[in-house]
């Protein structure tokens, strides 16, 4: 029996090499090759974002119509390319190698062996399930890499920095979206919406925290554009951080007269002024920084 099975083992190994060889020769390996679904996720999630800002009445109708159309043709860009991509074929070619790997020993062992240790399968059942996971992290990196390699080639893109900071966000490696925001704003520095961004997401690289530099920023926010909603949001916050309640609710409560009253963002702004209108009356009574 011994015999039988080692025979029988190299004929399915002469046959696998036969048919294998043809798909493995032009499959080299491709570490983090983005796929569609991984494209579409990240820029999914943009696209939320840019949903949430405008309900909330955070950005204008203006400026969200151009910034969705933006990520819509990097979009539809990025697939097309993929789509149209030899490195796909090879990809196919290697799930055949593999597929073609598994099966045919398996169909051949199926013959003969009625009986076996499913255990020994185990192994190889898990690193399957496991792998499109792990495949799909690498991939949506690697698209984000792609992206800041164009950005080298094209460095006065500011919507395409703007888009690779949401993207270092959505990941959370904010330091590297602090240095893509910072990119942006040297070619932009009169936006104010662009700022305030940009000042929002250096406080998350210290804690949440907005005094410092996200504090400067969001003044230049101010003074580019007064009306700003989100820069006023963020003033209020530094003013709040600081105990200065009544700097906080002239903030806020300008807000409240440039949003939609009953959309989500005014109630949370309406919150934000009732818990300053209290410390104000009674500063000991908390010192908690709200995040409108």
């Amino acid at each position: 029996m011994t015999t039988f099975w080692i025979v029988a083992g190299l004929l399915i190994a002469g046959v696998l090499l036969f048919v294998l060889a043809p798909l493995l020769r032009s499959a080299p390996p491709l570490p983090g090759a983005p796929n569609r679904a991984a494209l579409v996720a990240v820029y999914r999630d943009q696209l939320r974002e840019l949903d949430a800002d405008v309900n909330a009445g955070v950005l204008s109708r203006e400026r969200y119509g151009e910034a969705r159309g933006e990520i819509e043709r990097r979009l539809l860009d990025d697939v097309e390319g993929d789509e149209g991509d030899p490195r796909r074929i090879v990809g196919r070619h290697r799930l055949a190698a593999i597929l073609t790997g598994v099966v045919l020993p398996l169909a051949a062992v199926g013959l003969y062996f009625a009986v076996g240790n499913p255990r020994a399968l185990a192994p190889a059942g898990a690193v399957a399930d496991e792998t499109p996971h792990s495949l799909d992290a690498r991939q949506v990196e690697a698209m984000v890499g792609r992206l800041a390699v164009r950005m080298q080639q094209n460095p006065e893109d500011v919507e395409g920095w703007v888009m690779l900071a949401r993207s270092y966000t959505s990941l959370r490696r904010y330091d590297d979206a602090a240095r893509a925001y910072a990119s942006a704003v040297a070619r932009l520095p009169t936006d104010a919406q662009l700022l305030a961004d940009y000042a929002d997401l250096l406080a998350m690289t210290q804690g949440r925290r907005l005094q410092g530099e996200p504090e400067k920023i969001v003044l230049r926010a101010l003074a580019v554009d007064p009306k700003n909603v989100k820069a006023l949001a963020l003033a209020g916050s530094v003013a709040f951080e600081k105990h200065e309640y009544a700097g906080a609710l002239d903030y806020w409560e300008r807000i409240v007269r440039l949003v939609p009253p009953e959309s989500e963002f005014a109630r949370s702004i309406r919150g934000s002024i009732a818990q300053a209108q209290a410390l104000a009356q009674n500063p000991a009574g908390g010192s908690a920084s709200p995040r409108p």
